[in-house]
């Protein structure tokens, strides 16, 4: 038979036994923020009570207090202190995250639209229930307008500040708010990464170094056999001033130069 339970009243509950709100308005639980949880608990117990309903199926159900309960299994204490309420709790639940900051931007917005069309409140009603103005509800509201891709990463990332998802979904298609979150989520990383060493300045003999290198790349790649002859002579005219300076270079240089036989101006497989 099941227990019955009295609203008001405050049970040690074993915290196996609480189960978790499949409709909790919250989706992510900073793991960090949750072993300090569990080590305070430890130490000093749960002091305030959480709040739990009881389902259809006589089952132990999470109000307020899902972080607690967690910490609390994740501590090993055998009983935590809870008080029974089954009046109203998609309200209390949410409104004891917002009171608590505990939900990210994209949390926030599914559960207010959630409340409102189970509860059937408008926009006024609901600033008065949450205590928050009507445009502040709004803003809230058109979170809702993002696309899922975007939500998902929000979800997940409680650093995404509100006022910038609140920009990208005024934005008009689906396919600008993803490119405008995606540029925001580079940008971030950028940041975290910090400056990047900066590349040591050539001098202007390695600049010229590299260019020359550069040029004779493109020139072994050069499929000259294709052109018209015109523009075959004007190249034979500038190699040749490109070798004649270039050996005058290696001789100053002292450079050993291998000579080789002056190519044909005509024929065979030379471009001269």
């Amino acid at each position: 038979m099941a227990t019955t339970y009295t609203k008001g009243r405050i049970y040690k509950l074993d915290p196996n036994v609480l189960q978790p709100d499949t409709g909790q308005a919250r989706t992510y639980t900073d793991p960090n923020g949750l072993k300090e949880l569990a080590a305070s608990l430890t130490q000093y117990g749960v002091l305030e009570p959480v709040i739990f309903r009881q389902d259809a199926e006589s089952k132990l159900v999470i109000v307020a207090g899902e972080r607690r309960v967690a910490a609390a299994k994740m501590a090993g204490l055998a009983v935590i202190p809870a008080t029974y309420n089954n009046e109203n709790y998609r309200e209390i639940s949410l409104i004891e995250n917002l009171l608590r900051e505990d939900l990210t931007p994209i949390d926030e917005a599914e559960g207010v639209d959630r409340l409102m069309k189970e509860c059937g409140y408008s926009q006024n009603q609901l600033s008065e229930k949450i205590s928050k103005s009507q445009s502040a509800i709004s803003l809230i509201l058109s979170l809702n307008r993002l696309p899922e891709t975007v939500k998902s990463q929000c979800r997940t990332n409680p650093n995404i500040p509100r006022y910038v998802l609140t920009e990208i979904a005024k934005i008009k298609t689906e396919e600008g708010m993803e490119k405008a979150f995606e540029k925001y989520m580079q940008t971030q990383s950028a940041k975290e990464q910090g400056p990047q060493p900066a590349k040591p300045r050539l001098r202007k003999e390695q600049i010229l170094v590299q260019q020359v290198d550069q040029l004779n790349g493109k020139l072994v790649n050069t499929a000259w056999q294709e052109w018209q002859e015109a523009d075959r002579q004007d190249m034979v005219t500038v190699l040749q001033g490109i070798r004649g300076t270039a050996a005058s270079i290696l001789q100053d240089m002292g450079a050993n130069i291998d000579r080789e036989e002056e190519p044909e101006t005509s024929g065979g497989r030379n471009l001269a």
